[in-house]
């Protein structure tokens, strides 16, 4: 009998009696609340000044996550791509505000990028 009793304790039953997790649909939109809400995290940035992706925003190809990037030009009015003229793009309308640098096969490379979605680099 005392086996019995020891054999009903499975741990499935035992999380449900924890806190509820939320279904993948509460998450995603959580996340995407997140997101949204360091897309709109102003920053104030200078030239010379080293800036990195904030987490979960990075949309091009350089700089990598963690890699610093130098500030070579802040435009003074948000420029836009005229190639991405498709509403179905992700650049499309991006606001492109900064002018970054990235070392590269050693070159610097500078991109216009969306501001909004920088920080400045610790140190």
């Amino acid at each position: 009998m005392k086996n019995e009793k020891t054999d009903r304790n499975f741990p499935a039953i035992r999380l449900a009696d924890g806190p509820q997790v939320d279904n993948p649909a509460e998450t995603h939109k959580r996340m995407l609340s997140e997101l949204a809400e360091r897309l709109d995290q102003y920053n104030v940035f200078a030239k010379g000044q080293f800036v990195m992706w904030k987490p979960g925003l990075k949309n091009r190809k350089f700089p990598d996550y963690g890699e610093p990037a130098i500030v070579t030009a802040i435009l003074p009015t948000p420029q836009f791509d005229p190639s991405e003229n498709a509403a179905a793009s992700p650049y499309f309308q991006e606001p492109l505000t900064l002018v970054i640098g990235t070392f590269r096969d050693d070159d610097l490379l500078e991109f216009r990028v969306d501001g909004r979605r920088f920080e400045p680099a610790d140190g």
